[in-house]
């Protein structure tokens, strides 16, 4: 079991992405690194952030982002000067949505078009990828997590 929004959190969503074949088949072609943003709702008082890696169907790491850590959103097109948190999409919803989307009684793209979360980014490019979108919310079904 691992507790939610530890850096422990973030290791076993990088791994649990690894092991997911149907994520490596779908995002082969993926690049783009993503910021997840809880915001507070219920039991979550503080915002939480956590970077994902993401190249061609691999997590090529995970961080709990801390307050000090600044995230630039690239604009469309735009490639990495190499920056830390340099990211392609922020992926925004409250603390209580984000734990339904992570337990399958929602589906993030639908949280998404509901306007219960916000994608900031490419929307052209992720259009083209979002079976590797869905895929993303699978791995983190896997994980048995201890929630707040």
């Amino acid at each position: 079991m691992v507790k939610y929004g530890t850096q422990e959190f973030a290791d076993a969503y990088c791994e649990a992405l690894n092991k997911n074949e149907n994520y490596k088949d779908a995002a082969a072609d993926w690049e783009g690194d993503f910021v997840w943003v809880a915001t507070p709702s219920g039991a979550l008082d503080h915002e939480q952030r956590m970077w994902i890696g993401l190249h061609h169907g691999k997590c090529t790491g995970a961080k709990k982002l801390e307050p000090e850590d600044k995230v630039r959103l690239l604009k469309p097109g735009e490639k990495p000067s190499g920056e830390r948190y340099e990211v392609e999409y922020i992926y925004t919803t409250d603390y209580e949505t984000w734990k339904k989307i992570t337990m399958g009684e929602v589906d993030s793209i639908r949280v998404m078009l509901s306007g219960k979360a916000k994608l900031d980014g490419d929307m052209a490019k992720i259009l083209k990828y979002t079976r590797a979108a869905a895929e993303l919310t699978v791995s983190a079904q896997a994980l048995n997590i201890e929630w707040l």
